[in-house]
Parts: C-alpha cells; sequence; structure tokens
C-alpha cells in the first residue's frame, strides 16, 4: 500500500472550505445536543431510572455498527442521504428517550439516536475531507474535529441550566428541536456526489487484506485502547470531579474547559502532523492521555492543582486521536478503500469502546469510587503508546 494515499482521477486535492464548514457544524449540533450532553443529563436519568450506564453503553454501541455502515453507505447512496437521515434518527431517538417513562423505551431511544450520530458525523466528515483536501488535510481535519470539541465545552452547560431550570427531559427535547431546525439546510452545503472512485464502488472488497495487514492491526488495537481510555473519562468525569468535592457547577465547567482546550489542540496538531507526520502526533497523543486521565487520581485535586493538570493534559490528550489516528490509517491504505477502511476501524474502535460505561459501573462497584477505573483507563492509554510506535507504513506494506 502507498505510504501517502493519491487522489484518484477526478478528484479535487484542495477542496473548498464551505463543505468543511457545514459538516463541522452539523457535528457541533448533532454531537454536542446528544454524545457530548449525555454526561451531564446522567445524573438526572439516573434519578428517575437508576442505573443508566447500559442506556450509555447502547448509544455507544449503535453508533459504531452506523459508522460501519456509513462507509457503505457513502460509496452507494452518497454523502446527503446519509447525513440527514442520521440527523433525524439522532433527534428521533433523544425525543423518544426524553418522553420515555420505562427503561426499555429509554434504551430504544438512545439505540436509535446512536444510530443517528454514527451516520450523521465522524465517518462521512472525515471520508469527504479526506478525499477534498489530499493537501491540507491535517488542518481540514482539525476544523472539522474541532467542532466535536467545541460541542463539547459550549453545549452541556447550555444543557445544564436548562435543567437546572426545567428538567432532564426537557432539556432533552430543547436539544432535539436545535438538531432538527439548524442540521438539515447545513446538508444542502455538502457536496452531494458518492465517496468512491469516478462515481463507481470498488469491485473488491478491501476488509480481507487489512485484517491480513499487521500495521494495521496494531493500529486498530492501539486506537481501540485509547477509545477505551477516552470514553472511560469522558462519562464519568463530572462523577470524579463531584466525588472529590466538587460542587455540580464546577465539575461541569471542569470538564467543559477541558473538553474547549483540544481545539488549539487539534490546529496545532493538525499542522505539526502536516509537517512531522501521523505516527509522532499520535504517539505523543497516548502519552498526554495517559497522563492527563492520571491527573484525576491527583492528591492535590481539591486545591484545585490536580483538576486543572487534568483541564490542561486531558483536554489536549482527548482531542487528537481521531486526527492523527485517521491521517496514519489513510497513509496505510489505497485512496479508493479509505471510505470502507474507516468505517471498519471506527466501528471497532467505537463497539469496544462502548464498554468503558458498563466498565466503569463494575469497577467502582467493586473498588468503592472511581479510583479503580480510573487507574485502568490511564494505563490502557499508556499500553497504547508502544503499538503506535510499532507502526510503520511504508511502500513495503503494498500488497
Amino acid at each position: 500500500m502507498p505510504r501517502n494515499p493519491l487522489p484518484l482521477p477526478g478528484r479535487s486535492t484542495d477542496g473548498g472550505w464551505l463543505p468543511v464548514f457545514a459538516l463541522a457544524a452539523i457535528t457541533l449540533l448533532v454531537q454536542g445536543c446528544t454524545l457530548m450532553s449525555l454526561g451531564v443529563l446522567l445524573p438526572g436519568m439516573a434519578a428517575d431510572f437508576g442505573s443508566v450506564g447500559g442506556g450509555i453503553t447502547l448509544f455507544l454501541l449503535a453508533m459504531s455498527l452506523a459508522s460501519l455502515a456509513a462507509g457503505w453507505a457513502l460509496e452507494r447512496l452518497g454523502i446527503r442521504p446519509l447525513l440527514l437521515t442520521g440527523i433525524l434518527f439522532s433527534a428521533s431517538g433523544f425525543a423518544l428517550a426524553a418522553m420515555a417513562q420505562q427503561q426499555p423505551a429509554l434504551m430504544a431511544g438512545m439505540a436509535l439516536s446512536g444510530l443517528g450520530v454514527g451516520a450523521s458525523t465522524i465517518v462521512p466528515g472525515i471520508a469527504v475531507i479526506t478525499r477534498h483536501h489530499a493537501r491540507r488535510r491535517g488542518l481540514a481535519l482539525a476544523v472539522f474535529l474541532g467542532a466535536a470539541v467545541i460541542a463539547g465545552a459550549i453545549v452541556p452547560p447550555f444543557v445544564g441550566a436548562a435543567m437546572a431550570h426545567w428538567d432532564w427531559r426537557i432539556a432533552m427535547l430543547l436539544c432535539v428541536g436545535t438538531i432538527l431546525l439548524a442540521c438539515p439546510p447545513l446538508v444542502l452545503l455538502v457536496p452531494g456526489q458518492r465517496t468512491d472512485a469516478e462515481g463507481k464502488p470498488a469491485d473488491r472488497n478491501p476488509i480481507r487484506p487489512a485484517l491480513l495487514n499487521a500495521n494495521f492491526l496494531r493500529l486498530l488495537l492501539a486506537l481501540t485502547l485509547l477509545q477505551l481510555a477516552i470514553n472511560g473519562v469522558l462519562f464519568a468525569a463530572v462523577d470524579r470531579l463531584m466525588e472529590q468535592g466538587f460542587g455540580q457547577s464546577s465539575a461541569v465547567l471542569a470538564y467543559s474547559s477541558a473538553n474547549l482546550l483540544g481545539l488549539p489542540a487539534l490546529l496545532t496538531g493538525g499542522m505539526l502532523a502536516d509537517r512531522l507526520g501521523a505516527r509522532r502526533s499520535l504517539l505523543a497523543t497516548a502519552l498526554l492521555l495517559a497522563l492527563g486521565t492520571a491527573t484525576l487520581l491527583g492528591a492535590g485535586m481539591r486545591d484545585g492543582a490536580g483538576v486543572w493538570l487534568f483541564v490542561l493534559l486531558w483536554g489536549v490528550g482527548s482531542a487528537l486521536p481521531g486526527q492523527s489516528g485517521s491521517m496514519l490509517l489513510a497513509e496505510l491504505t489505497e485512496a479508493e478503500a479509505f471510505p470502507r477502511l474507516l468505517g471498519l476501524n471506527t466501528a471497532v474502535v467505537s463497539l469496544l469502546g462502548a464498554l468503558a460505561p458498563l466498565w466503569t459501573d463494575q469497577m467502582r462497584a467493586a473498588g468503592g469510587s472511581y479510583a479503580l477505573p480510573i487507574s485502568v483507563y490511564a494505563a490502557l492509554a499508556l499500553a497504547a503508546a508502544p503499538l503506535i510506535a510499532s507502526v510503520r507504513p511504508s511502500k513495503a506494506d503494498a500488497g
């Protein structure tokens, strides 16, 4: 496989930026109102239904399955139908969960919303950007993925305020209205063609060769470990900070600040990855994430030092795997195979990463606090580093 996939015939190597901003806005609204707000909504949902860790896991599992199907749908249906379907599912699922009176209805709503998020955000966005921005891919991915960072910073406080003024159900319905009103018009700004070469789906299946490629498998395992570490903290950070004495508003502020810090990290990381290479960038990301996760164990948490170390280190480390990981995947794959392999990679990583909230509940019950799960997630991030270091994309991989 070539180190850097060349643009296919007829492809633009440096497309306009308007589609990038449109995709970024859709991701900001869809992920911000659903995935990024779940940690804030969780206490209110748990008060009515008891433990809802299984619902979060269902959301993430459904999101990962949709990511797998999205790679196929991009080649056959086109980007706009996929985005519109995902937007509708995201909003409908959250509406069902908001109106649920029994736990099965809540679970069904979470699963439906997860399907929508997977179909309308990361996989289609990265695939389109990889097609149209071959020369400035790192920067374009930074803009796109930065939308999810901004979403995690600015949307949860609004959701928390709505919960404080009304309740979690009204907050979820406000998220539904925002998605339905704002996202469909943005779809018209995104290129409508399919992502396959010259409008024709690839004749061969790229999955089997990838599963026999050691570099691809090492990268897949490393990204899975990183996603487990990120998800484990993403849905536990607010509760962990409250466990250590912070009020809810202070804990949400720290969580939002950590997410917001990822935006300059993505912009800087994109430029550095374009210059220094995706592998070095991803390796540094794994080390930062491990250290940032470990700061949640810090003895100085109560005096504020530990929490700001968490904001700084975890905020940077958690933002970058999707950017540098996708760039490294592109170096390992042929250009026409990239959409489906991206879907496969995202699905597997997300599917296994979806187990983190359930594991967190189990480890917390066993240990009596969040100390055990936080330690495990820091170790997982650290274990990803040697795997990343061993990935060697080169022309020798072609087969």
